[in-house]
């Protein structure tokens, strides 16, 4: 009887399922290559972890905070099957707390903390009206708080709360990384008499010394090396396109967001390449990053250390259309931009514009601190 009884007990222990981990699939899908390599076993493990309820869902958010961009759509697919299925059941145990902990990781990648933003609409909606303001040094999303700031601000002017206007629009132009954000909210404050520097805060070069045009036919200008690489020399002359002699020209940029036309400054022209350089005292050596875009197209010295260059022409200078990181010394430091000018486009309609814009920022994009040391 004893014997009998024991072995029940060892029936019983049998049949019991362990608890079910999903670090080892995890693990699988976060091996696949983007050629492919690995997908076969992916698709094995997709499998498993979509059949699992919301009980997998906080480790699957946090192997979705991952570079690897297939690995990242495998996971998307299991995270958004499982969500659809408890959505449409009743009495789902979400892990709410664990969401609002995750959406707040400003560390984690951007997409799934929307993802799991707009799960949170649906369980809890009033918890984006109330979280979305207190993101304003978010960068993934800054955007949108800052928009909520701006929207704040004009309430307040309707209601004659100036007071509170200021507030709300200072706010939003310290923490803006877009520029037309920033320019809303300078020209908000600037009506309020409160002044707002947007050179400043973008950390935008508008001190320069410029020379050409240069002659480069036939989009030769990227490759060709003019006398201001080889050695800068203010004071020199040089023989420019059809023959011209031309020189150095300091040159103050106003355009609201540093846009310099060399067009303006230096004749309209065709298949030519113009310099800008300028010098900037840092008080502290430090990361940063340049930030620039140029029509046609332009090459970055730092230093005298080529430190950006794309051949790409009629691209347009959009603003932060490429960014580089680079090390800023303490004291002086020199930028030379060369910028291209290509032939005239196909359409006659269509401008020749020959522009540069450049900016010193750091990582999240708000201008460093430094002061024009240009003669």
């Amino acid at each position: 009887m004893k014997l009998f009884a024991g072995c029940l007990i060892l029936v019983g222990l049998a049949v019991l399922d362990p608890p079910y981990d999903p670090a080892p699939h995890l693990a699988v899908i976060a091996k696949t290559e983007p050629q492919g390599e690995g997908s076969a076993a992916a698709k094995v493990a997709r499998d498993e972890l979509a059949k699992r309820g919301v009980e997998v869902l906080p480790q699957l958010l946090v192997a979705m905070d991952t570079s690897n961009a297939v690995a990242a759509n495998w996971f998307r697919t299991v995270y958004e099957e499982i969500v659809a299925r408890e959505l449409a059941r009743e009495g789902t145990r979400w892990p709410v707390k664990f969401f609002k902990e995750y959406v707040s990781d400003a560390k984690r990648v951007g997409r799934p903390r929307r993802l799991v933003l707009g799960l949170l609409d649906k369980l809890e909606p009033a918890f984006r009206e109330g979280w979305l303001p207190t993101r304003l040094d978010d960068a993934e999303f800054r955007y949108e708080a800052v928009g909520i700031a701006l929207a704040a601000g004009d309430r307040a002017l309707k209601d004659k709360d100036q007071a509170a206007a200021k507030a709300e629009f200072r706010k939003a132009f310290e923490s803006a990384r877009d520029s037309t954000q920033v320019t809303q909210a300078a020209t908000k404050l600037k009506s309020l008499n409160v002044p707002a520097d947007v050179v400043q805060h973008l950390g935008l070069v508008t001190e320069w010394w410029l020379v050409g045009p240069f002659d480069a036919p036939l989009k030769t200008g990227f490759a060709k090396v003019f006398e201001p690489e080889t050695q800068l020399d203010l004071q020199a002359k040089y023989r420019g396109q059809g023959g011209a002699e031309i020189a150095w020209k300091r040159h103050h940029e106003t355009d609201t967001l540093g846009q310099l036309d060399l067009n303006k400054q230096l004749g309209t022209t065709r298949e030519a390449v113009g310099y800008a350089y300028s010098e900037i005292d840092v008080p502290r050596e430090q990361a940063a990053q340049v930030r620039c875009g140029a029509d046609d197209n332009c090459s970055v010295w730092l230093n005298d250390d080529k430190v950006f260059a794309r051949d790409q022409w009629l691209n347009g200078t959009r603003f932060d259309r490429f960014v580089t990181p680079i090390q800023l010394k303490a004291g002086r430091n020199t930028l030379l931009v060369k910028v291209c000018q290509g032939p005239q486009h196909k359409d006659p309609e269509v401008p020749n514009n020959w522009t540069v814009q450049l900016r010193l920022c750091d990582e999240q994009g708000r201008g460093i601190e430094f002061k024009s040391a240009l003669p």
